[in-house]
């Protein structure tokens, strides 16, 4: 029986004139360099973001550890299957490569013994496994037909490059095994099933046969190594950059000016202000590689709700027309000098980059996002898209003043009375007369600070949600308050429209209010007024520890303040937020507080989680009804809960109530499917109130 710590093999066999190969090797890198070089120029163009250069240690760490575990990659079911097999077996032969040539060029001695072993079969392994892979993306190209994925030749020619250069190995290493044997063949199973189609070949021609397969395997290596800045190959560099580059700061927090003292410095020039990007010119550079670096794998779009209901929109075609985009207006400016050199006029020739809106794509095509980042999500790519889109939409909408009219109506309403809905009298009066809750005045004091919303307080079905939470901290014995007259927007609505200028408006007069009350908790039950309290307002001097209302009354039920002990028996799903799932994280608490519920049978939808359909009304659709989808949203999401058995629709935010709540109508589901706040479903679950009680909670509330 042979001894595995003894396996190893000659390296370099029957080749000679090794110094080709590293004439091939040293010009392979000086193309693989250059074309680097040419992309990290286009980067380097780009404007300034700073926030991406800290954290230099932890930027690392995350980089390695996506490029090792492909954890985005991996969640992808049949692409990640094929996926996986190719990455994972060039990084044995490149581990394998790496040590041969450390033998051969240094006289080492690795490439031997158990580890030999290891990389002998781990590479025959992986030579299977990427054979298999490659195939199976080749069919989903040519065979499957696959919408989710473009067509491209150059596509076909990548995957066509990896198999010969694959083949090729097995074909040399079976070659090699025909004319010089080997007593450890075994381990090279697959290049000893190949040996066998060579067996009749004399030594002398088996020799010829195998210096051409070795010297075609190589030049196919040198060219791949080559080709991969100018190919799609360039995502095996771009990728792992731009996990490095990846955001650290919070998703609902974007970059932003203060455009009020902007409008109010000294040297204000209407005539040069910009806000927002108007052309691809104006990118950062981490805007620019995220041009780059998108792989074209439509992953976005096929969890995209716009790109789901076949609305004319998707997060891969911004990404994609800006970048050709970008790239016309580069050759356009190469050309003009190059074209100027000729004409000795020296080489500063210009050319005007175009507009974003109306070259790459029409000026309908932005409003259609819901700003859900559904997208960023499930990206491999570690784009934001979201960020970009809004920026472009700040441009659109403060600069060219273009957006839809139903945008436009609404925005108009919350400059005109500091909400979108209605006159400020009408939530002070509700607050009042019917909400029941204490008034916390200027300089006042509470341990809670309720933060109502502005859909809660206006719509007559959703003020239910307030009532009902008020009555259930008021059950908790909870120190709480509200502000009354002095709460008016948070600024979302306006914020992700693009109006920069009245988002800080509102928010500025928002956070003015709020500091002049001390509270520990702010807490709201709105997801969007949630995101903008916890993410936005610290830029604008509003630093508070803020709660969602799911999060709140599962500390009051794991407290035991509340004791649910009335039964509800219904199958009930919970519809994440997108506001309350992908931007914070949130995901445990309301299901844990519907657990807690005596008879709630908790289901899942088939989209649930990091992963969960938007409600439809994210991006300002609360307020905008854009035709052109094959189907609505909120529909598609209803459709799922009644897929899953759902009698009840929890919820944890009062625009996905509104918008599923339409939905059940419009499907005609009324009588079987009901749509509810995690806070009423709370509510109905505790017995029922003493007469002390019940007079207690109708005391007025204080005034201001």
């Amino acid at each position: 029986m042979q001894n595995l710590s003894e396996a190893t093999r000659q390296i370099m066999w029957n080749i000679s004139a090794a110094w080709l190969m590293y004439l091939l090797f040293v010009i392979a890198m000086a193309g693989f360099a250059y074309g680097l070089y040419q992309r990290v120029m286009v980067w380097k163009a780009g404007k300034p973001d700073s926030e991406r250069l800290g954290d230099f240690w932890k930027r690392f760490w995350y980089m390695v550890r996506e490029l090792l575990l492909q954890t985005r990659v991996r969640n992808m079911g049949y692409p990640a299957m094929f996926h996986s097999g190719i990455f994972y077996a060039f990084a044995v032969f490149v581990v394998t490569t790496t040590i041969v040539a450390l033998d051969y060029d240094l006289g080492t001695t690795f490439f031997n013994g158990w580890l030999y072993v290891v990389l002998t079969v781990g590479c025959e392994i992986g030579g299977i496994l990427a054979l298999i892979g490659l195939g199976m993306a080749l069919s989903r190209r040519l065979t499957m037909k696959d919408e989710d994925i473009p067509h491209e030749v150059m596509d076909i020619v990548a995957l066509g490059l990896i198999f010969l250069l694959i083949l090729t190995g097995f074909l040399t290493e079976g070659q090699r095994m025909a004319s010089l044997g080997d007593p450890w063949a075994p381990l090279s199973f697959v290049g000893a099933g190949f040996a066998q189609l060579f067996g009749g070949v004399g030594s002398g021609g088996g020799e010829g046969a195998h210096k051409v397969l070795w010297w075609t395997h190589t030049a196919l290596a040198m060219f791949w190594i080559a080709s991969i800045p100018y190919t799609k190959f360039a995502h095996l560099l771009f990728l792992p950059t731009n996990a490095f580059f990846q955001r650290f700061k919070p998703l609902g927090e974007l970059a932003r000016e203060n455009v009020l003292e902007m409008m109010e410095a000294e040297d204000f020039d209407e005539e040069t202000f910009q806000l927002g990007k108007q052309k691809t010119t104006e990118f950062t550079w981490k805007q620019l590689l995220d041009l780059d670096a998108c792989i074209k794998c439509g992953r976005c779009e096929m969890l995209c709700p716009s790109a789901q209901a076949g609305e004319p929109f998707g997060p891969r075609r911004f990404i994609n027309q800006c970048q050709d985009l970008h790239r016309a207006g580069l050759e356009a400016q190469a050309a003009a000098v190059a074209k100027a050199e000729e004409k000795e006029e020296g080489a500063t020739a210009a050319v005007e980059s175009e507009d974003i809106v109306g070259k790459a794509f029409d000026e309908d095509f932005l409003w259609y996002c819901r700003t859900c980042a559904a997208c960023m999500e499930v990206c491999p790519a570690f784009i934001d898209h979201v960020d970009g889109m809004v920026e472009v939409k700040r441009n659109e909408i403060m600069m060219q003043g273009r957006a839809p009219s139903e945008g436009q109506r609404f925005l108009r309403t919350m400059e005109n009375m500091g909400n979108p809905f209605g006159a400020q009298a009408d939530r002070i009066d509700w607050v009042k007369d019917e909400l029941g809750a204490p008034i916390v005045p200027s300089g006042g004091e509470v341990e809670v600070l309720y933060f109502i919303g502005c859909l809660t307080t206006f719509d007559p079905q959703k003020q239910r949600i307030a009532k009902d939470l008020v009555e259930v901290l008021k059950r908790a014995e909870v120190d709480f308050g509200v502000l009354g007259s002095a709460e008016k927007c948070c600024g979302d609505p306006a914020r992700v429209l693009g109006q920069e200028y009245q988002f800080q408006s509102s928010a500025m007069e928002q956070v003015e209010e709020l500091n002049s009350r001390k509270f520990k908790i702010l807490l709201t039950a709105c997801p969007h007024c949630f995101n903008v309290l916890q993410n936005e307002y610290p830029q604008l001097g509003g630093d508070y520890q803020v709660m969602h209302h799911s999060e709140y009354l599962r500390q009051l039920l794991q407290d035991g303040r509340l004791a649910p002990s009335v039964s509800q028996a219904m199958n009930t799903v919970f519809h994440d937020p997108c506001f309350l799932g992908r931007y914070q994280g949130q995901y445990d608490a309301p299901r844990d507080v519907l657990d807690k519920l005596p008879g709630v049978k908790l289901s899942e939808m088939e989209e649930h989680h990091n992963r969960a359909l938007c409600c439809g009304g994210g991006g300002g659709h609360f307020f905008m009804d854009l035709k052109g989808g094959e189907k609505r949203v909120n529909n598609m999401r209803v459709e799922q809960a009644k897929t899953a058995g759902a009698d009840c629709i929890a919820v944890g935010c009062p625009f996905c109530a509104g918008m599923l709540d339409d939905a059940v109508k419009t499907l005609d589901l009324e009588e079987s499917v009901r749509v509810k706040d995690i806070a009423t479903l709370i509510l109905e679950a505790l017995p029922a109130k003493t007469s002390a009680e019940a007079t207690s909670s109708q005391e007025p509330p204080e005034g201001e």
